[in-house]
């Protein structure tokens, strides 16, 4: 509703915010940021997927405004003991926070190949609920069709991106099928994702330089986006008709942002984070 595109940059813990016209701006945070959701409230308000703690905060072009109010702590990180932290993570149908952690160490380190990561959901009531029945390595493919009632989400190092049945109501994923796994011919592995008007499932394919749209009904590649760099990162759908393509990129070679008009295809709107009403923070 803001027409604001929001995007993180990681390790340099900041979220940048661009309304398309006007110059682009960030806000640092003090922590490494897994993802950012949109929150609703005033313009411009969101929340942060912090290692530290979920913030929330309102981002503006007003610097002394928003700098003045600063970000407050929304809730705690879940495995508070675990070598994890956030990282993928998006709003559902049902305006319910769901993310996904990332191991810290699963390249090299104490926690090394481990599957120690959970998914969750944080409810308007900011209860929080582990909804996956195993553990992983590395959350991304987080995204939802527009009835809501599937989710999609991968284990990065996997190489696989699997669909779930997802509740209306409380309760955890159930029926896990494959949808789609990474050709052995390309390098990296699946990272955001987002789903478009028509239910074509948008993947980001970090170190192999290209997004490609999947048919999950089918498994089929239906389109591809290369771009000049090897990781683009996520994806989304943004423009006053969701008919662009915005696709963020990390280095050695990367770290900006792409977009792209794709003729026939649209997004859909993202939705916002839901907190009740009688919840003060």
């Amino acid at each position: 509703k803001d027409q604001t595109l929001y995007w993180i940059s990681a390790p340099e813990e900041e979220v940048w915010a661009w309304n398309t016209k006007d110059a682009p701006f960030r806000r640092l945070f003090d922590t490494t940021i897994g993802c950012v959701v949109l929150k609703d409230g005033p313009k411009g308000s969101i929340v942060v997927g912090g290692e530290r703690a979920f913030l929330s905060t309102t981002m503006t072009s007003n610097a002394m405004a928003d700098f003045g109010s600063g970000p407050t702590i929304l809730c705690e990180r879940p495995e508070q003991n675990q070598a994890t932290r956030p990282n993928d993570g998006r709003v559902d149908r049902q305006g319910r926070f769901v993310f996904g952690m990332y191991n810290n160490y699963h390249r090299l380190g104490c926690s090394e190949g481990e599957n120690n990561a959970g998914l969750y959901r944080l409810n308007k009531n900011l209860e929080m609920e582990q909804i996956l029945d195993y553990k992983y390595r590395v959350s991304n493919c987080i995204c939802f069709p527009a009835d809501g009632k599937t989710m999609y989400f991968c284990d990065t190092p996997t190489r696989k991106v699997y669909a779930f049945d997802y509740p209306e109501g409380a309760g955890s994923l159930t029926n896990r099928r494959l949808v789609w796994t990474v050709p052995s011919s390309l390098p990296g592995g699946p990272d955001g994702a987002q789903v478009d008007a028509d239910g074509g499932l948008w993947i980001a394919l970090s170190g192999a330089g290209r997004v490609v749209r999947v048919d999950p009904s089918t498994g089929s590649v239906t389109m591809v986006v290369h771009l000049p760099v090897k990781s683009p990162t996520s994806c989304t759908f943004g423009g006053s008709d969701l008919d662009e393509l915005y696709i963020t990129t990390r280095g050695p070679d990367g770290g900006g942002l792409y977009k792209i008009k794709l003729p026939g295809v649209k997004g859909l709107p993202e939705p916002e984070f839901q907190v009740g009403g009688n919840y003060k923070l």
